[in-house]
């Protein structure tokens, strides 16, 4: 049975690294380029290391045209996701990479929710959650940060639930978007942080410190129990993005796999697609990948889904009705001859 059958919720999907290869390939004729196919280009765009995201961003900023193109590319994807049953995506928006020209951050981030919300009128069978979160990027400096989050509590959309600090390759001091922060907190926006897989355990604690809600990454945390406790004590949920941490290194195998230790470690942890576009996955392989790697069963991917509404950034009245959504599968009979066969999600 495919997972793409059962309910999911993505904690960390980057819109630039998630819009259709078709899309994509548009906006490279329309802007000159070689006509290639979408599978064609994205295999062209396709990652093998991390160093190669910049390059990618900066390919995107130079085919996009218009806030059309973002609620285009933001329809299209959520599509893909009711037809993947993605209960819930938390879309990470790289405002710089997406402006468009002269569109102001606030507008990027109405644009693509535009698109989500044309996808889920569209029919009436159908069920998907979403907020936004703007990133503010590694290379931005303290005013720079603060401009970008005054910018969105103007008008403030209401799917607009945080931000995300960018991860850092100088590792320089969380310092520098303090004020941004703050500024985020008082307006009751949420605050991820990226951290933890390129240094030691002290950003990450230092990320906690500076009241994160959420880690992404966050691997070097393994490596200090001082950080460890601090997690599980403020049951704050750690991301996993399997398919970039296998690619950046942080494992040798899945059997050092830092979801398997964090598991171990009870932190509540979820997965992440990131950039699917990019990398070839989607949620639904991450979680194969993860199930057939790991040896999780399907109770397994029931309490990943479970923790992933739990750490979720919604009202509690929706979290409720997500669990209730997440529940449903289990009790196909299907599932349950499965489960009663070993749960193994792949037998059939």
């Amino acid at each position: 049975m495919s997972l793409e059958t059962l309910a999911k919720v993505d904690l960390h999907c980057c819109f630039d690294g998630a819009i259709d290869p078709s899309l994509l390939a548009t906006w490279q004729a329309r802007a000159g380029g070689e006509a290639t196919g979408g599978s064609e280009l994205a295999a062209q765009l396709h990652v093998s290391a991390l160093d190669q995201l910049p390059d990618r961003k900066a390919w995107l900023k130079a085919v996009l045209r218009s806030p059309d193109d973002l609620t285009e590319a933001a329809l299209v994807l959520a599509r893909r996701l009711i037809a993947e049953v993605v209960v819930h995506v938390e879309l990470v928006v790289d405002a710089d990479t997406l402006a468009c020209g002269t569109l102001q951050p606030i507008e990027v981030v109405q644009a693509i929710d535009a698109g989500c919300e044309a996808a889920v009128t569209e029919r009436d069978d159908v069920f998907l959650s979403w907020v936004l979160l703007v990133e503010l990027p590694a290379t931005a400096d303290s005013n720079a940060c603060v401009d970008l989050v005054r910018g969105l509590v103007v008008d403030r959309p209401p799917r607009l639930a945080g931000i995300v600090v960018a991860d850092d390759p100088k590792a320089g001091p969380l310092s520098r978007v303090a004020a941004a922060v703050e500024l985020a907190r008082r307006n009751d926006l949420k605050v991820v942080v990226v951290a933890g897989d390129r240094k030691d355990a002290a950003r990450v604690h230092a990320a906690l410190e500076f009241g994160a809600q959420r880690i992404v990454g966050g691997t070097a945390a393994l490596s200090r129990e001082e950080t460890l406790v601090r997690l599980r004590a403020g049951r704050v949920p750690v991301v996993s993005l399997p398919t970039v941490q296998m690619m950046a290194g942080m494992a040798r195998s899945w059997n050092s796999h830092p979801l398997k230790r964090f598991k171990e470690a009870s932190v509540l942890t979820a997965v992440g697609s990131g950039w699917p576009t990019w990398t070839g996955s989607s949620l639904s392989g991450e979680l194969e990948a993860v199930s057939r790697n790991l040896h999780w069963r399907l109770d397994d991917l029931r309490n990943a889904t479970t923790r992933a509404v739990e750490a979720g950034f919604m009202a509690p009245t929706l979290r409720f009705q997500l669990a209730r959504t997440v529940e449903i599968w289990r009790h196909r009979p299907l599932v349950q001859a499965q489960a009663k066969a070993g749960g193994d999600p792949f037998a059939m």
